[in-house]
This record gives C-alpha cells, structure tokens and sequence, in this order.
C-alpha cells in the first residue's frame, strides 16, 4: 500500500489535459448511461469535477461524497464498485504517513472519446434507442413536436413567423437571441433558451447566467457548425444540450479549484 502524498498522486494522472479526460468521461457516459443508477451517475460526476488538480485523480473520501451527492456512504461506495467494474474508475489503496489506511484515490481510466464515437458511427446506427439518455431524448422529442413549423419549408431560417422577436421574454439574453435569430424563429428560440436554463440550474454555478453567455454562445456556433459538418446524428436540440453542458461543467471545475481538501497526515 502507498503512502498519502502529492508524489503519489501525481504518479497516477491518467491525462494529459482536462479535455482528454472529458472526451473520455463523456463517450463512456455516451455508451453506458442508460446502465447506471442515478446515484452512481452521480458519483461518476463529482468525481469528473473534482480530478483537475492532478488531471484524472480524485482524492475525495467516501464521507464527502456521500454528503456533496446526497448518498449514504455505503451507495458511494457500491457506485464506486460499479464504475470501478465498467472500467472507467480504478481504486487504488493508500496509507496514512503514520500508517493508517488512508483514502483510496479514485483514477480516471481512458475511454473512447465522445468525438471518436460519434463520428465513426455508421449510418445503420443513426437511429438509437431512447434509453441512450433517457431525460435529453425526452426533451428532444418535445422540442421537436413543439417548435417544428408544419405549414413552411424546413430551412435553417423561416420566412414567415406567427411571432416576430418582440414576443419573447425579457429574461432571454439579447445575445442568445442575436446568434440564434439566423436560424431560429421565435418559438425556436424561446425553446433552446429553456435548454440553456436547464444546463443552467443543473450545475449550479455560483456565478450568473450572463458571466457564462458566451460559453452559451459559442456552444450555438459549434452546434451549428456540427450540423453544416452532418455530424448531427440525432436532434439539434440534443447537440446543443451535450455541447453547453460540457463547456458549462468546465466553468464549475473552475469554481472548484479551492476545494481540495488535504487528507495527507490527517489523523
């Protein structure tokens, strides 16, 4: 068993970048979230948010965990198996500098990478099953049903709107509506807009919503960009969620950067 210390914690970053952790992270959650439990999903992404310092390891205690995610300690640590059995968490044992047993270091392990995935797959495989991600291809077939013009052409800009851009909100980011106006008539919009409030509110970031527009921005450019590509395999939608959630889990790693804690020597 190796001794707590920041030597060998080092000794065990699994990537070179927080990129290449995240590609990893996602083409696994991309191929096997339908499989997990929320509770273990859960685990899965405390421990992303919290392997930056040394890129790939977490060495958060079980306790934390548990408190931060709202499990009991005994869930976490079954989650951990889980994810330790699927081949995208290796445990790996550590002692106290008196000797005690120490916290397990949670290692990242290499995945294929979400891009790799998406675009190598065939076009047999465009249509997937509804379980891949059960929560965003709800919210897709609801965009889709709801905000698809069915009396005009389908072009990435409508010619004839029922309502011009006066009627929406106030509370959508006039930057939001400049990019996506192009592309998007005014139910469109209004819709993408509640995706970005739910990506919002779902990472819970201490700053406002208009310190990351440009995150929000640019994740609309990238989807539209994707789409001109053809890399869109399923909903527009759906691009844009998987897109702004990973620049927005970027921001809260950020936030998080103080929030290590350090166990070496603790009693």
């Amino acid at each position: 068993m190796e001794k707590l210390n920041y030597e060998t914690i080092q000794k065990y970053q699994s990537f070179k970048t927080i990129e290449e952790m995240d590609q990893a992270v996602r083409g696994f959650l991309y191929k096997h979230k339908a499989e997990l439990s929320e509770g273990t999903i859960a685990v899965l992404t405390f421990i992303w948010k919290h392997s930056v310092k040394v890129v790939g390891v977490s060495f958060a205690k079980y306790e934390y965990i548990a408190e931060e995610v709202n499990l009991s300690r005994r869930t976490v640590i079954r989650a951990v198996n889980v994810l330790e059995e699927r081949g995208i968490i290796k445990k790996v044992p550590t002692s106290r500098m008196n000797g005690k047993q120490g916290v397990n270091l949670l290692v990242i392990q290499h995945f294929e990478p979400i891009d790799s995935i998406i675009n190598n797959k065939s076009p047999q495989d465009v249509t997937l099953p509804d379980t891949a991600n059960k929560t965003e291809n709800k919210q897709s077939s609801l965009c889709e049903k709801e905000i698809k013009p069915t009396n005009v052409k389908e072009t990435p800009k409508s010619s004839s709107h029922d309502l011009d851009l006066s009627y929406l909100p106030e509370s959508i980011s006039n930057e939001f509506v400049e990019v996506t106006k192009p592309f998007l008539n005014t139910v469109e919009i209004y819709k993408l807009w509640q995706r970005v409030l739910i990506v919002y509110n779902k990472m819970k970031l201490q700053r406002s919503l208009s310190d990351v527009i440009d995150c929000v921005v640019l994740a609309f450019k990238q989807t539209v960009f994707a789409q001109k590509l053809g890399k869109i395999q399923k909903t527009f939608e759906g691009y844009f969620y998987g897109t702004l959630y990973a620049k927005l889990i970027v921001e809260k790693r950020q936030e998080n950067k103080h929030m290590f804690f350090d166990f070496i020597g603790e009693e």
